[in-house]
């Protein structure tokens, strides 16, 4: 009998998405990167039809969402001029048409997976997008958007981190609600003399690592960061 671990079972249900990244301030974000776990074709991956980033909205049922074209549906959804694919790192650059306030906007992102949008690999077939083993399904990630001096995450595997900022400034936090993509930390109007971003992990000890993964932290020099330092956390980005 084959025994399924944790990390199995997260795999399975991972979208197509490994990872995001954005660039600019939490107000003012400038481009958003997503990393793919699996190459594509450039074609189809530079189409910027193929992704929707977009506050939570009901009754959207397209490829890529609901075609709003009243002025609160332009108010809602983010529009991209250009989606630039790299091979070499699997990644895709989304510069939207105006930047954007990432807690405000960012609330779900879709890439098609079906339809005439559809992300492709190199041979020509749609992208796993939901992750449930065959071709085809669009993946979505909803998201969380925090904005406090405090933030709680769980990852997938069952450990927890806590995470503190002491003196001036907030946090502004995107996080993945299925806990497969890590976060992204934006540290907002900090002092680099008096603001400390500090952390701490609670280790699962049944199905975890005791290290928890940020994705990114950006404007990390506006404050004293310590958990760059410190084993229990893997900041795999640090944008200055």
């Amino acid at each position: 009998m084959m025994i399924e671990t944790m990390e199995s079972r997260v795999l399975m249900a991972a979208t197509a998405v490994s990872a995001v990244t954005m660039t600019g301030t939490a107000g003012q974000i400038t481009s958003v990167v997503l990393t793919f776990r699996v190459p594509l074709d450039p074609a189809t991956a530079q189409n910027v039809d193929a992704y929707s980033i977009s506050k939570k909205t009901k009754g959207e049922d397209s490829s890529f969402g609901v075609i709003d074209t009243s002025s609160k549906g332009t108010r809602r959804r983010v529009r991209f001029s250009s989606a630039v694919y790299d091979p070499a790192t699997q990644t895709v650059t989304l510069t939207p048409t105006e930047t954007f306030d990432v807690a405000r906007k960012f609330k779900r992102l879709r890439v098609s997976g079906n339809g005439p949008n559809a992300v492709k690999s190199p041979a020509g077939t749609p992208i796993d997008g939901d992750g449930n083993g065959r071709p085809g399904g669009n993946a979505e990630v909803h998201s969380r958007v925090i904005r406090s001096s405090n933030f709680n995450f769980k990852e997938a595997d069952g450990d927890t981190a806590h995470l503190r900022l002491k003196g001036p400034g907030t946090l502004r936090v995107w996080s993945d609600k299925k806990r497969v993509i890590a976060p992204v930390v934006f540290l907002f109007g900090t002092n680099p003399g008096q603001s400390t971003l500090t952390g701490t992990v609670k280790h699962n000890r049944k199905h975890g690592d005791g290290v928890v993964t940020i994705h990114a932290i950006n404007q990390a020099t506006s404050a004293s960061v310590p958990i760059l330092t410190d084993p229990t956390f893997h900041v795999e980005l640090v944008n200055p």
